[in-house]
């Protein structure tokens, strides 16, 4: 009977993990980004203090002024960023990877900052018109797909397969992880790349008492991966999209 109830609560529990990897998978790209990063802290830091506030505003008005002018003004606003994120990782702790990288996007893309979209759908155009491989796919074709969407970046991250083996000497044992990460930005408006490369990784660990898991050292690669990641945004990604219209007089 013992054993009967013991299976029986091993069942439900691999039902309650499967139902849960389905809804974390099966969820927005950006609610996943936003549910796990930092967010109140990355809006904190794309606060200004008031003084530049003050100088800001008061350069706001210099320009207004110069622009009614001459007829036309500068209008800016929160770029539209459409994220692709494929984990082709295929390890037993793909979800902790997840999240993991997405503390960094989601620092590197504050809310106040930016506007977020789901790329799925362009995903599956893609894959429509023959492109199943985006992190090998030709600028022009993401282009094309995405002109006259409203999107102004499109922002790919990938994880192929982690290779883990085990290593070891006579006095210590551990793990080596390899792996490598696609991560592409594209302005759209501009048919150009802002950022492409792909991270290709290893990292070690070794214990003079063993026990070091795989999950550990796959990890230490993704925390390296993506503070790389998220200073290439901070430092590469506008963080306004500007352009100018004619002020109509009435």
């Amino acid at each position: 009977m013992r054993k009967i109830v013991l299976l029986l609560l091993s069942f439900l529990l691999l039902v309650n993990c499967a139902t849960a990897l389905a809804k974390w998978n099966d969820r927005d790209i950006v609610e996943r980004i936003r549910a796990v990063g930092n967010t109140p802290a990355a809006q904190k830091k794309a606060d200004k203090i008031f003084s530049e506030r003050l100088k800001e505003a008061e350069a706001n008005r210099v320009r207004e002024r110069a622009e009614t002018e001459q007829g036309y003004r500068t209008v800016n606003r929160r770029p539209v960023v459409a994220i692709v994120y494929e984990n082709n990782a295929k390890t037993k702790y793909d979800n902790t990877i997840d999240k993991k990288l997405f503390e960094y996007l989601d620092a590197a893309l504050p809310v106040r900052t930016y506007d977020l979209i789901d790329g799925r759908d362009y995903k599956a155009q893609l894959a429509e018109s023959g492109i199943e491989d985006i992190a090998d796919a030709e600028r022009a074709d993401i282009v094309d797909i995405l002109a006259g969407s409203g999107v102004d970046f499109f922002l790919y991250l990938g994880i192929n397969p982690v290779q883990v083996k085990d290593k070891g000497s006579l006095f210590a044992a551990g793990k080596i992880a390899n792996t490598s990460l696609p991560f592409r930005i594209i302005d759209i408006n501009n048919n150009k790349y802002i950022y492409t490369k792909t991270y290709t990784e290893s990292a070690k660990t070794m214990s003079a008492i063993g026990g070091v898991g795989s999950k550990s050292v796959t990890l230490e690669i993704m925390t390296r991966v993506g503070k790389q990641i998220q200073a290439a945004i901070e430092s590469r990604l506008p963080k306004t999209v500007s352009y100018t219209e004619q002020i109509v007089r009435e």
